[in-house]
């Protein structure tokens, strides 16, 4: 009796595995098996991109709702500045010489003839005087009255009588209460000359 126990006790330990205890058969078959949903070796689901390119789903490189993919650049498409083709050119030098001296009579000459022209209404009366004065003179004659400008018209040929600065000049304009003075500016040689100053006579 106590040889079939031995005998019994033995067969048994010989039998049993050494670690883990019994070793299920459908355990080992499923060792290599990668479980639903597991990931492979590269982090991603099982089976090549290939494989998820055909389950309908797009790849990385494919668009999604007309937008481009992760990864692709961004292409930024900007017009050509523009250039100004009217800037302004270099300053003409000026100079004195008779066509310039002309020039001046006949801007001091038609400057007094617009601001002796008393018999037009104002609206007129300034419409006639403006273009002739410089900006900064344009405030200071628009609020005159023209009933209250004493001459009513030139009545001699004007005469430059200071040419000392290229750019300005002093006409001295006749006429019937005594000779105006008008002070020209201009802003370089190929610019015209314009009122700055409409002096009356002495005394008047």
């Amino acid at each position: 009796m106590v040889i079939a126990v031995v005998v019994l006790a033995i067969g048994t330990w010989i039998g049993w595995p050494r670690e883990g205890g019994p070793v299920d058969p459908t355990t080992q078959e499923s060792a290599g098996a990668l479980a639903p949903g597991a990931q492979d070796d590269f982090g991603g689901p099982a089976g090549t991109a290939a494989e998820n390119d055909d389950t309908g789903r797009p790849s990385a490189t494919e668009e999604v709702d007309g937008q481009p993919a992760a990864g692709d650049p961004a292409v930024e498409v900007s017009a050509e500045p523009d250039f100004d083709e009217t800037a302004p050119s270099e300053p003409v030098e000026a100079t004195w010489d008779e066509t310039v001296r002309t020039a001046a009579r006949d801007a001091a000459g038609a400057t007094i003839t617009a601001f002796a022209a008393t018999d037009r209404s104002a609206d007129d009366w300034w419409s006639g005087l403006e273009p002739l004065l410089t900006p900064q003179a344009r405030p200071v004659y628009q609020d005159v009255d023209p009933r209250l400008v004493p001459v009513t018209e030139v009545t001699g040929e004007p005469e430059v009588t200071d040419e000392t600065s290229t750019l300005l000049a002093e006409v001295a304009v006749p006429t019937d209460i005594g000779s105006y003075t008008v002070l020209l500016t201009r802003a370089d040689g190929a610019a015209p000359w314009l009122a700055e100053q409409i002096r009356p006579p002495e005394g008047s």
